[in-house]
């Protein structure tokens, strides 16, 4: 009887110490993501602070609602695209936003669309177009913002004369002065400018080019997988509960739900 509850007992032994085994191996496999510094998410500018603050706040309460999924990150306003792209490039941004979906000079992966864009349009001076195609800035001198996405068309046109500002409000006024023939940006973004600068009636624009979608961009690793996911899972969330549509009612945003 004594050797038959010794062996029970040093049976029970190994397979306590085979299931804590299991349980430390699974444990050292997964990646130990809740562990590391909170992930930074970077908000790009637009030309509309209203949507600039409205994005921010946007992302803020998309933090909050990450928390209860042990997901935590915070949020950084950063006033050039040139900055917030170099930032994630470098690894010292985990997060990009807003992003152009499918951006091939962008690295990374994008999460479920949040916006849309309102497309492009080509501001010029009213003595010269209005122009409505990309191949009608041949021979121009068309202003753009450093590290924002635009057509490749406009990029790889050899016959167009790319000059790169800070700002949108940099290039309503470089048209303004002649320095520029063109600039090209967002209808709401930049008739919003000009008006706001006192130029709207020294500029006007041709027809919208195109339409994309704006979500969040990620790394493409194991950690930026992850937090797609609940970033993904969070942004869902936010836009059935009505989060979204209270935000970013009344201002010049695109709402991918319209």
């Amino acid at each position: 009887m004594k050797a038959l509850t010794l062996c029970f007992c040093i049976h029970g032994v190994f397979a306590t110490c085979r299931v804590l085994l299991a349980i430390f191996t699974l444990a050292w496999s997964m990646p130990a993501f809740t562990s590391e510094p909170p992930c930074v998410v970077v908000n790009g500018p637009t030309s509309d602070p209203i949507l600039t603050q409205a994005n921010f706040e946007w992302t803020q309460r998309l933090i909050q609602h990450l928390e209860v999924r042990d997901v935590h990150c915070r949020a950084l306003n950063i006033d050039h695209w040139a900055r917030a792209n170099k930032m994630f490039r470098e690894g010292s941004a985990d997060v990009l936003f807003p992003e152009i979906v499918g951006d091939p000079e962008q690295p990374g992966v994008t999460g479920i669309p949040i916006a849309l864009t309102h497309g492009f349009v080509i501001f010029t001076r009213h003595d010269t177009g209005p122009l409505n195609h990309i191949e009608s800035l041949a021979g121009l001198k068309v202003g753009t913002i450093r590290g924002r996405y635009y057509p490749e068309e406009l990029q790889s046109h050899p016959g167009i004369q790319i000059v790169p500002a800070n700002s949108l409000e940099q290039n309503m006024r470089k048209l303004a002065l002649g320095r520029i023939d063109a600039t090209i940006e967002y209808l709401s973004d930049g008739v919003t400018l000009l008006n706001r600068l006192g130029l709207r009636s020294m500029a006007h624009h041709g027809d919208e080019i195109g339409a994309q979608e704006l979500a969040y961009r990620f790394h493409q690793s194991a950690r930026g997988d992850w937090l797609r996911h609940h970033f993904d899972i969070a942004a869902q969330e936010l836009i059935d509960n009505g989060t979204y549509h209270q935000l970013f009612i009344g201002t010049s945003q695109r709402m991918i739900t319209d």
